[in-house]
């Protein structure tokens, strides 16, 4: 039992993946998916590789201005710990990779793991704030499907609504006030170190969300995000033409927009099975078969996963980083968030 509760995160998201494996190979044409490599201008990924090196660069700047320059965080360890983050994500479950950011660049700097972590949530709210625009633009240039309005409202109340949430916890600062009330209850008296913990830890993390403070930071960190993603949606259209499909400018912003919502669903390694069949939704809108549709999320997908692995390796051999002490790190974040 005891073994089933420490991997019930990885058991949870091995299913979710199977499941939509199981619909995506439903009637799918696995010789036209092979075809589909084979007319494929793989001379379009020099340009793909390095613009999306500078969606990544300028996602570090962006979580360096979240953090107001409180921290000696350069843009350059920004890009590589946001770079190396993200590829944790991608191969361990529970968003391993933004707790091993949090805690590994917050022990190398000397801040409050707690701060960074609370940094890197309002980092993912803005993404989703910068993704809403995307699929906003997406809907607006070319709308055909109901369901996909549906899906603009849920990420809305969603990104937006976590937004106001934060704001507002952010500007009430009560949370002092809300666990001394809570160890003047008799019954709770006795738990009065633990809420004094809990409440030390809550004002930290809260810390990581200063620059709702500071419209100068705020402002910098959406413009970066929105570039980042803007030359991303480039990019995929880029990618698109490569396999000989010309559509309007509308399918890059759907194809991002679906993609990036999917990394929110659990699952496996690789966001295996929804990242694929939110792919094969986005181009479903253009009539776009699925397995041709599948083609091109695999080659998306592997050149992004090689990019960025890339760089984390480089970024590991340069700060003697190994995955022991990664594995470490990540034990340690999670010890001390129990």
């Amino acid at each position: 039992m005891k073994s089933l509760k420490k991997h019930k995160e990885k058991i949870i998201g091995l299913i979710i993946s199977l499941i939509f494996i199981v619909l995506i190979c439903w009637n799918l044409d696995f010789k036209q998916l092979l075809a589909t490599f084979k007319v494929f201008n793989y001379k379009v990924l020099l340009i793909f590789i390095p613009l999306y090196a500078i969606s990544l660069y300028l996602r570090g700047i962006r979580w360096k201005y979240l953090l107001c320059d409180s921290t000696n965080l350069t843009a350059k360890e920004a890009f590589f710990a946001f770079t190396t983050g993200n590829t944790l994500n991608s191969y361990l479950p529970a968003r391993a990779g933004d707790f091993w950011r949090a805690y590994h660049v917050g022990k190398k700097l000397d801040e409050s793991k707690m701060k960074m972590l609370g940094s890197i949530i309002l980092e993912r709210i803005i993404d989703g704030v910068s993704v809403l625009l995307i699929l906003a633009f997406a809907v607006m240039t070319y709308f055909k499907h109901s369901w996909v309005l549906k899906i603009t409202y849920l990420a809305s109340f969603l990104f937006i609504g976590s937004l106001i949430f934060f704001f507002i916890i952010f500007k009430l600062n009560k949370t002092n006030w809300f666990f001394n009330k809570l160890s003047e209850i008799k019954l709770l008296e006795k738990f009065k170190p633990v809420l004094f913990r809990i409440s030390s830890l809550i004002n930290k993390f809260m810390e990581g969300f200063q620059a709702l403070n500071n419209p100068k930071c705020l402002s910098i960190a959406f413009i970066t995000s929105c570039m980042a993603w803007g030359i991303e949606c480039l990019i995929t259209y880029v990618l698109i033409l490569g396999f000989g499909q010309h559509y309007g400018f509308s399918i890059a912003f759907f194809i991002i927009s679906f993609i990036a919502l999917s990394t929110i669903i659990p699952s496996s390694s690789v966001f295996v099975g929804p990242y694929q069949y939110a792919y094969i939704l986005a181009l479903g809108i253009y009539h776009i078969e699925k397995s041709y549709a599948l083609g091109i999320a695999f080659i998306h997908q592997i050149t992004i996963m090689i990019t960025i692995t890339v760089i984390s390796i480089i970024y590991f051999l340069f700060t003697n980083t190994n995955l022991k002490k990664i594995k470490e790190e990540i034990e340690e974040e999670n010890a001390g968030n129990t």
